[in-house]
């Protein structure tokens, strides 16, 4: 166990604060957020959150727990970069899924949407993979934020100031070098923007 290792209290800390900013548990709060969105309207809320919720956060969670209890991967962190392949692909499947079972329900177009935002996003981070490792922290925690903030007017903007936070966590732990959290952060702006595009 983590622990009972040791470590400095510094890498404690960023240790906990890496689980508190898990990029899959941000995206769910997102989807579990959205509930109370007007792009709802006309659905049944609950039913169409969680069926959200279960593609873009559950389904790739409980893949990473299994992936990590069957030794598919090391540690919790996906240090190496080789062995994020394998999960990636796992996700942008279930993300493709989830796009075409909303589309085909006759869906709300919002989950239609992200689920297509994050099916860009996810082969984009694939095509990276293959050559850089880029911090999913950062994307994950940021893009979840930037586009919580678009749903509500920005009355919580002040959830970004935790990004600086996340690269602390990542960085002390070696986890990250500074270009790969950069390339994170920018991805989750750029998945924004797109956002914009498509809103």
């Amino acid at each position: 166990m983590f622990f009972w290792q040791k470590k400095s209290l510094k890498i404690k800390v960023a240790y906990i604060l890496s689980r508190i900013f898990e990029p899959f548990v941000w995206m769910g709060l997102f989807g579990v957020a959205l509930i109370f969105s007007s792009h709802f309207e006309g659905y049944n809320r609950l039913w169409w959150a969680v069926v959200l919720v279960f593609f873009l956060a559950g389904l790739p969670l409980i893949t990473f727990l299994l992936f990590l209890k069957k030794g598919k991967i090391e540690d919790i962190d996906f240090t190496k970069r080789e062995k994020r392949t394998p999960f990636i692909v796992t996700i942008i499947f279930y993300w493709l899924l989830g796009l075409i079972l909303t589309w085909g329900a006759g869906g709300p177009m919002v989950v239609i949407k992200i689920l297509a935002l994050s099916l860009m996003l996810g082969i984009v981070v694939l095509l990276i993979n293959f050559y850089y490792k880029t911090s999913n922290h950062a994307l994950g925690y940021t893009a979840a934020v930037l586009l919580f903030n678009d749903f509500y007017d920005w009355d919580y903007w002040w959830l970004l100031i935790f990004v600086p936070v996340v690269w602390w966590s990542r960085y002390v732990q070696k986890k990250h070098t500074l270009g790969q959290l950069t390339l994170g952060t920018a991805l989750a702006v750029a998945a924004w923007v797109i956002w914009r595009v498509m809103d």
